[in-house]
This record gives C-alpha cells, sequence and structure tokens, in this order.
C-alpha cells in the first residue's frame, strides 16, 4: 500500500479527488481517506502532529516492508536555487532543531528537481536564509522521516515538496499556493503509481503444499542455509516449466541423511531433477 500524508487539506484534495479516496470513518483521530491501494492522512501542521500522525496509521494498518510512505507538502525556497511551482524530490532531510541528518535512498526514477530540505519550527527563530542550511524549508518533513524510518527501510520513505515562495520574502497567497498543488497533481499522480508498482510485493509461485514439501526436505536432508537458498531457487524455475513440482519433490521426502556426505550426495541428486526438464 501507498500511504501518503499532508499538513493541510488544501494540500491532500487534488489527490483525493484524483485517486478517488473516501472517507475512512473508522478513525477520528485524523482525517484518513483511502481505496484499496492508497491511504492518505490528514496530520495538521506541525512537527509534533506530523510523527503523531505517522505512527498512528503505521500501527493501525500493520506497515509492512513492501509499503511505501511519502509526505507531500508546500515549502519555501531558501538560496533561489528553486523557483515558486517547482517540485523537490528530498534526497538530504535536516531536523533544524536537533541539526541530525537523514538521506532516503533514491532508487526509483522520478521526474522532479532534487534538493535538500531544512526543517524547523517557526518559534525557533530561524527566520532568515543565512541560518538554513537547505535548499528548501519546512516544518513536518524530519518529524515524518524520523518518525517513519522506525518502520519503514529509507527506500520505501519520500518527502516531496511543491515550492510556494521564498523565505524572508512571503509566500504566496494560500488560494495561489493551494492551486501549485493542483497544477502539479498530475505528474505526482503518475510518479506515485509507477512507485506501487515498483514497490509491489513479489507473487510467490510456490503455494503453500510446495513450501511443506520443500520444508519437509530442508528438515530430512539437513540442508545448510546456501542449499535452501538454492533449492527454492530451482524448485520455482522447475515450476515455471513443468507446473507441477510435487512429483518432482515427492521421492525425496522419503530420504533422511545423516552425515554430510549423505547430504551431498543426495542434494546433488535433487538439483539434478529439478534441473531436468
Amino acid at each position: 500500500m501507498i500511504f501518503i500524508s499532508t499538513a493541510l487539506y488544501s494540500e491532500a484534495e487534488p489527490f483525493i479527488k484524483r485517486f478517488s479516496l473516501k472517507k475512512y470513518n473508522s478513525i477520528n483521530k485524523f482525517e484518513v481517506f483511502k481505496n484499496d491501494e492508497i491511504l492518505l492522512i490528514i496530520s495538521k501542521t506541525g512537527a509534533v502532529n506530523a510523527a503523531s500522525a505517522c505512527s498512528y496509521i503505521i500501527g493501525k494498518f500493520d506497515v509492512t516492508a513492501y509499503d511505501t510512505f511519502i509526505n507531500i507538502g508546500l515549502c519555501e525556497s531558501v538560496n533561489g536555487k528553486f523557483k515558486a511551482g517547482a517540485v523537490v524530490l528530498c534526497n538530504k532531510i535536516i531536523n533544524g532543531e536537533t541539526g541530525m541528518d537523514f538521506y532516503p535512498d533514491m532508487i526509483f526514477k522520478h521526474p522532479f528537481e532534487e534538493g535538500c530540505l531544512d526543517s524547523f519550527s517557526r518559534a525557533s527563530g530561524k527566520e532568515s536564509p543565512e541560518s538554513i542550511k537547505g535548499d528548501i524549508a519546512d516544518v513536518e518533513g524530519a518529524a515524518f522521516f524520523e518518525s517513519v524510518s522506525i518502520f519503514l527501510p529509507p527506500h520505501r520513505i519520500y518527502c516531496l515538496k511543491i515550492v510556494a515562495g521564498y523565505l524572508g520574502i512571503g509566500n504566496l497567497e494560500p488560494a495561489k499556493a493551494d492551486s501549485l498543488v493542483e497544477k502539479n497533481s498530475v505528474e505526482i499522480c503518475k510518479w506515485i503509481l509507477d512507485i506501487s508498482h515498483e514497490c509491489a510485493k513479489p507473487i510467490d509461485i510456490l503455494d503453500e503444499k510446495d513450501m511443506n514439501y520443500i520444508n519437509e526436505i530442508i528438515l530430512n536432508l539437513n540442508l545448510s542455509v546456501s542449499m535452501q537458498q538454492k533449492l527454492k531457487k530451482l524448485c520455482r524455475s522447475y515450476k515455471i516449466r513443468q507446473d507441477s513440482l510435487i512429483l518432482a519433490l515427492e521421492p525425496f521426502t522419503q530420504i533422511y541423511c545423516k552425515t554430510k556426505q549423505e547430504r551431498k550426495i543426495y542434494f546433488e541428486k535433487l538439483v539434478q531433477q529439478l534441473k531436468f526438464i
């Protein structure tokens, strides 16, 4: 599943519409919208809210290593590198309060610009560009990444920001800023769908009955870890070619090995059986 977090409804609305997400009324602590493949949570503004919302929804939906979490929101350009309307995928995230740095693994292709995000609260007094280390600035990004990284690996966590103005100069009017999200939503949605397909959990061709036979052979032949991995790989290949695996495995479920020499002999016979077409 793809999880998306935004701070504001106005940031979420284009994605709710384009993905046809429905209000999920079983949760009342946060606004949540979902379909079978995508869930969006609105955290409200602030680092604590962002971290709380993400941790809460991860606990509710038992997120796995095959899921992806994306934070989408508006930000400010710090050094003039990015103009208003630019979509920036963050390749480094700085917690401006603690000084901690976070590095998402950028392993998938994307159509966006890349930059460094510095997250800090308005109460910190870091209002001048000279005090910011990143290319862009926001409030929630670092808290989002830090909280989600407890549950997901860094190549499953993305922080995507849309530049709404310039730090120290003034932002766009809210309506104009929101229109920037809408303007870029088509490209962002396409990328989200691409990520969803790339990150989908692979379907194992070996079913429960196959695995019962394989596990019995592993136990009876006392196979090493490397042998186990080789056996499973050969079984998958054999089943693709022959469809049925059981007849090839069944004779080996009656063999018991007590020595390494016996194991080596019978494992080699099993390998040859599975390589035979």
